[in-house]
C-alpha cells in the first residue's frame, strides 16, 4: 500500500508538471506568470505609529495563539476551544458581532467564526476572507497558521467602518491540517459548501495561509519544480496563487496589493494538477465552483520550521506582517468597491 501511495504522488507530481510545462509553452506564461503593477523593491520606511501599534497587536494574537494556547487540533480540543475564544473576543474588540458555525468532526464539534461586513445593499456579491487556526500535532504553529489568523483579526479591525458595495464575510476556520483537509470536517469546506447550497455569490475568496516568515538572504527560497526561473531566490516576498480558473481573481487582488504594498510580491496562475497550490482553504471553495486564491509566505519552500516544534513567535517578521495587513485592507477595500463585470 505504502508503495502504491509512493507510486500515486509520483504520477500526479509528474502530470502537474507535465501540465505546467506544456501550459507555459503552448501561449500560456501570460496567463500562469505576467502580474498586473509591479513588486515592490525598495527598502520600507520605518512603519510610522499606527503600523507600529498595529506590529503589536499582530505580535500579540500570535502570541496567545502559539505560546499560550499552544497546539490546536483535534487531539487536543481544549486548544482549539481556547483558539476560537481568542478569534471570538478580538472580533468583538474590533467592533463586531462574530457568529460561529459548528463544525461536527468524529464526536466532536469545534467552529467557524464569522464576521460579515454588509454590502451597500445594490448588489449581492460576496468576498470571503479566511484563515484556519487549527495545527497539525506537535507545533505550536506560529507561522502556520497564528499568523494567518492575526492578519485576519487585524483585517476586521481595520475595515469596520469601511463602504463596500459587495459584502466582505471574514471567517476563522477549523480543521484545516490532515487528516482533516478534504473531509467533511474541514471547516472551510463544509462553509463553502452551504454557501452554493444557499446560492451565495461569492465572486472571490482569500486563503491567508503562513504570512510571517521572511528572509532576504540569496538562496532563502525554493520553488516547486520548473517554478524557480521565474520566481525570485530570496523569501522576501509574499505570494498570490491560484488555478487557471481563478486567473482574474490573483490579477485582481495583486494589482490592487501592489497599489499600495510596502513589501514585495509576487502571483502564480497554474493548473491545479501542480498539487502544491491546492494546499489550503481556498481549494474547499474551487470544488464548489468559486475563484479562490491562497495569499502565502510560500510555507515549506521557505521557513524551515513548518509544521514542527521550533515553528514560534520569536521566528516571524511582525513588522513585514503590518505593512502587508495594511496593503491587504486597502486592496480589499478596493476589490468590495468593485462589481464583478460578469462570470469568470
Amino acid at each position: 500500500m505504502r508503495r502504491q501511495a509512493g507510486m500515486a504522488v509520483m504520477v500526479g507530481l509528474v502530470a502537474g508538471l507535465l501540465a505546467l510545462a506544456l501550459t507555459a509553452l503552448g501561449g500560456g506564461y501570460w496567463m500562469m506568470f505576467q502580474m498586473p503593477g509591479r513588486s515592490y523593491r525598495e527598502a520600507p520606511p520605518p512603519l510610522d505609529a499606527e503600523g507600529q501599534a498595529l506590529r503589536e497587536r499582530l505580535r500579540e494574537h500570535v502570541r496567545v495563539l502559539a505560546d499560550e494556547v499552544g497546539e490546536r487540533h483535534y487531539w487536543r480540543p481544549e486548544g482549539l476551544h481556547a483558539a476560537a475564544d481568542h478569534i471570538e473576543r478580538a472580533f468583538r474588540e474590533a467592533g463586531h458581532a462574530p457568529v460561529r458555525h459548528a463544525v461536527p468532526t468524529r464526536g466532536r464539534v469545534f467552529d467557524n467564526i464569522e464576521v460579515r461586513l454588509p454590502g451597500s445593499g445594490t448588489t449581492d456579491e460576496i468576498l470571503v476572507i479566511g484563515a484556519h487556526y487549527d495545527t497539525v500535532r506537535g507545533t505550536p504553529g506560529a507561522d502556520d497558521n497564528a499568523s494567518g489568523v492575526a492578519v485576519l483579526l487585524e483585517l476586521a479591525r481595520l475595515l469596520r467602518e469601511a463602504e463596500l458595495d459587495r459584502s466582505l464575510h471574514l471567517v476563522a476556520f477549523a480543521s484545516e491540517e490532515a487528516p482533516f483537509f478534504g473531509s467533511d470536517a474541514m471547516g472551510s469546506l463544509r462553509y463553502a459548501r452551504e454557501a452554493r447550497a444557499r446560492g451565495d455569490e461569492i465572486v472571490g475568496m482569500i486563503s491567508l495561509e503562513m504570512l510571517g516568515y521572511y528572509i532576504d538572504a540569496p538562496g532563502s527560497q525554493r520553488h516547486p519544480p520548473l517554478l524557480g526561473h521565474f520566481y525570485p531566490d530570496r523569501g522576501d516576498f509574499v505570494a498570490f496563487v491560484g488555478n487557471l480558473a481563478s486567473r482574474r481573481l490573483v490579477h485582481q487582488a495583486i494589482g490592487a496589493f501592489r497599489e499600495h504594498a510596502e513589501l514585495p510580491s509576487e502571483g502564480l496562475a497554474a493548473p491545479e494538477l501542480l498539487g502544491d497550490i491546492r494546499r489550503s482553504d481556498h481549494w474547499a471553495f474551487w470544488e464548489m465552483g468559486y475563484p479562490a486564491i491562497m495569499l502565502t509566505d510560500t510555507a515549506n519552500f521557505r521557513n524551515p520550521y513548518y509544521h514542527g516544534p521550533h515553528d514560534t513567535p520569536d521566528r516571524l517578521d511582525y513588522a513585514a506582517m503590518a505593512r502587508l495587513t495594511t496593503a491587504l485592507a486597502r486592496a480589499v477595500e478596493t476589490m468590495a468597491r468593485r462589481r464583478a463585470g460578469g462570470k469568470r
